[in-house]
C-alpha cells in the first residue's frame, strides 16, 4: 500500500510525502502528482524517509524527474529501501539525496 500526500512548505515550495511501496501499479498517479508539481514551477522536496518498497520503474521516474528539474525538485531523506533500489539498478551515480529536517529548509534558488 502506498500514500502520496502534497502540501505547502517555505515559502511557496511544494513537499510531496511519500510513503509505503511504490511499483507499476501506483507508477501513474506518482507520475500525475510529479507532473501537477512541477507544473506549479516552484522549489519541490520529495520527502522519501516512509518509502518501504521502490522498484526500478519507480527508481527510474524519480531519477529522471532530478535530472529533468534539477533545480527544482530535490529528493531528500531517503529510506534505507529507497538507497537499495537506486544502487541495485545503478542510478547512484545519477541521483544526490540530501538529508535534512523538513523545517530547516529553505527554498533553493533557480
Amino acid at each position: 500500500m502506498s500514500n502520496i500526500g502534497v502540501r505547502e512548505w517555505d515559502e511557496g515550495g511544494v513537499l510531496v510525502e511519500l510513503r509505503g511501496e511504490f511499483d507499476r501499479h501506483n507508477l501513474e498517479d506518482l507520475q500525475e502528482t510529479l507532473n501537477d508539481v512541477v507544473a506549479l514551477k516552484r522549489p519541490t522536496l520529495v520527502e522519501l524517509s516512509e518509502v518501504t518498497f521502490l522498484d526500478i520503474e519507480t527508481s527510474r521516474e524519480l531519477v529522471i524527474r532530478t535530472l529533468l528539474y534539477v533545480h527544482r525538485l530535490t529528493l531528500r531523506n531517503p529510506s534505507w529501501q529507497v538507497r537499495a533500489s537506486i544502487v541495485a539498478c545503478g542510478f547512484e551515480a545519477r541521483v544526490v539525496f540530501h538529508s535534512d529536517r523538513i523545517s530547516e529548509l529553505s527554498a533553493p534558488t533557480e
